[in-house]
C-alpha cells in the first residue's frame, strides 16, 4: 500500500490522506492543533460545487462563498476542484485568506489546470468543519460569460477525538499521525 500523504499524484482519482482507524492532526488557522481518529470516510465523486454566474467581458466576479463544500461538525474534507468554463478562478481558504498568494500577485487557476495537471495536486484543499473557502472569476476575454461553473471531487472524513494519552503519545512522537492543513496559514500567523 502506498504511503497516504497530502498532494499525492497517480493515475485516477487521488487516494484518502487517512484512512479508518487513523489517527490525524487539524491545522485551522489559529486554533490549537486537533487531535482526531479517522472514524469513518467516503469518496466524493465529481459534482458541480458552485456556479460563480455570469461574468461580464473584461470583468470578476464578487467573492462567493463555496457553501456545498461546508462540512459537518466532526468532518473534514479533501478535496480537488477546477473550473469547466474559460475564466481564470482565485480561490480564498478559508474566505478571507487568499491562496496561491505571491508577493505580487495571486495566482488563478482556469480550465487548463486539468492539461497542466491532470491529478489536479496544485488545487487539493482540504476544509475543516463549516470554515468554507470562497472563490472569485475573472473573465479576461472581450465577450461575456454566461457561468462560471467549478467540478469538485474528494474524499469526506468523519473524524472523533482522541483519548488525552493518545493525543500525548502523538505529541511525543511515539504514535503515528498524518497533517491535515485545513487553510494555508501556519499556527501562530
Amino acid at each position: 500500500m502506498p504511503d497516504l500523504y497530502i498532494f499525492t499524484a497517480q493515475v485516477g482519482m487521488f487516494d484518502p490522506l487517512a484512512l479508518q482507524d487513523q489517527n490525524v492532526a487539524i491545522h485551522y488557522a489559529q486554533t490549537p492543533i486537533k487531535y482526531r481518529k479517522v472514524d469513518f470516510l467516503e469518496a466524493i465523486p465529481p459534482f458541480q460545487c458552485l456556479n460563480i454566474g455570469a461574468v461580464a467581458a473584461g470583468g470578476q466576479s464578487a467573492r462567493t462563498n463555496v457553501v456545498n463544500l461546508e462540512m459537518a461538525d466532526s468532518e473534514f474534507g479533501l478535496y480537488r476542484w477546477y473550473p469547466i468554463d474559460d475564466a481564470q478562478v482565485l480561490l480564498f481558504h478559508p474566505a478571507g485568506v487568499a491562496k496561491a498568494q505571491l508577493r505580487n500577485l495571486q495566482v488563478p487557476y482556469d480550465m487548463n489546470i486539468l492539461f497542466r495537471d491532470p491529478n489536479l495536486v496544485s488545487s487539493e484543499i482540504a476544509v475543516w468543519e463549516d470554515n468554507r473557502p470562497a472563490m472569485q472569476a475573472i473573465n479576461g476575454h472581450a465577450f461575456g460569460l454566461g457561468a462560471v461553473r467549478i467540478i469538485s471531487l474528494g474524499f469526506r472524513f468523519h473524524v472523533v477525538v482522541l483519548e488525552a494519552s493518545k493525543a500525548e503519545a502523538i505529541k511525543r512522537g511515539t504514535e503515528p499521525v498524518t497533517h491535515v492543513w485545513c487553510t494555508g496559514r501556519a499556527i501562530g500567523d
